[in-house]
C-alpha cells in the first residue's frame, strides 16, 4: 500500500505499526470474495476500501459495502 503523499516525502520519519491488539486478519471467506468481484467488475469505489477499515471482511461476507 503506497505511504500517504504527505508522509512519502518525510522518508526519514518511521512507519509506525499497529499494535497488536488492534489488529485483525486478512478476510478469507466466501463471501468476501464474492463482494470484492463484484466491486471490481462494476470498477466501484468504495468508502470501505478508501478507509482502510479494518472491519471490511466481516462487512463484506455479509456482503455489505459503503459507496463513494
Amino acid at each position: 500500500r503506497p505511504r500517504h503523499p504527505e508522509k512519502a516525502h518525510r522518508p526519514d520519519q518511521e512507519v509506525l505499526r499497529k499494535p497488536d491488539w488492534i489488529r485483525v486478519k486478512a478476510p478469507v471467506s466466501k463471501g468476501y470474495a464474492e463482494t470484492r468481484e463484484i466491486v471490481k467488475s462494476h470498477k466501484l469505489v468504495t468508502v470501505c476500501e478508501e478507509a482502510g477499515c479494518p472491519n471490511i471482511g466481516e462487512c463484506w461476507d455479509k456482503k455489505h459495502a459503503t459507496f463513494m
